[in-house]
């Protein structure tokens, strides 16, 4: 009798470890991939030290870092310009761009494929909060200097959307546009309000920042970022997906 309950016992704790072992690979996507590096993720990203919990490039960086660790691989920041960083999948610099690309049709390329969207946004300009008297829309910046950064969504909407007589400030990336607003050189910056995919806002910002002028780059369009993924990294797309689809952004 007790020959048989332990060659049971034994039997069921095989089944559970098999079965715990299935459920842990299904819920974390394990599958093999491959990267231009063995146990390495590559990822481009915009920079690497963040001022405070509110930056959606820290959020991104913890997304990558928990999906990095569900399969088991070290991740190799590579900080680059945000313009055209969308192309460093596809010539094989990275295996992951990781910058908060937009998936307009006119940033595919080849050789790297858009993931899904992790979350979405909307246009706004960021001023002083002393200013909210002045400001309220993009027309009421005629004979004011607005600052953008060359190549976002940003600079495309200000572009778009600025009257004749608005003074459009160009930085080549985010520490400079920053810089120059801190020092009072600019009346405000082209930003983005964020919104996970159920439409629920990320707070970006603390009290003393003030968005104004809301509204889509598109309008009636949501405004998606993405991922974009080395084709020739093995599987990684499908691992990037599907995690998407599991994990809530941001964490």
């Amino acid at each position: 009798m007790n020959t048989y309950i332990g060659r049971f016992a034994k039997s069921f704790l095989v089944v559970a470890t098999l079965c715990t072992k299935l459920v842990f690979a299904q819920g974390t996507d394990a599958v093999a991939i491959s990267t231009l590096q063995d146990d390495v993720l590559k990822v481009a990203v915009t920079r690497d030290s963040f001022d405070d919990e509110y930056d959606s490039q820290l959020w991104i960086r913890r997304y990558v870092e928990h999906f990095a660790a569900e399969h088991n691989v070290q991740i190799e920041w590579t900080v680059v310009p945000f313009n055209e960083s969308w192309l460093l999948a596809g010539s094989d610099q990275v295996d992951l761009v990781a910058t908060n690309v937009a998936s307009f049709p006119d940033r595919i390329s080849e050789g790297g494929t858009f993931s899904k969207p992790f979350l979405f946004e909307r246009r706004a300009l960021r001023i002083d909060p002393k200013n909210q008297g002045r400001f309220s829309h993009i027309n009421d910046f005629i004979g004011y200097t607005v600052g953008v950064v060359n190549g976002m969504a940003a600079q495309r909407d200000v572009d778009r959307r600025a009257p004749e007589g608005v003074n459009i400030y160009r930085a080549e990336t985010f520490a400079e546009l920053y810089a120059e607003y801190d020092a009072g050189n600019l009346d405000a910056i082209a930003e983005a309000e964020y919104y996970s995919l159920d439409g629920k806002v990320i707070p970006s910002h603390s009290d003393d920042i003030v968005l104004i002028d809301h509204h889509d780059l598109n309008p009636g369009q949501r405004e998606e970022s993405v991922f974009v993924v080395r084709d020739k990294s093995t599987n990684l797309l499908e691992a990037t997906n599907a995690f998407i689809d599991r994990v809530r952004f941001p964490l």
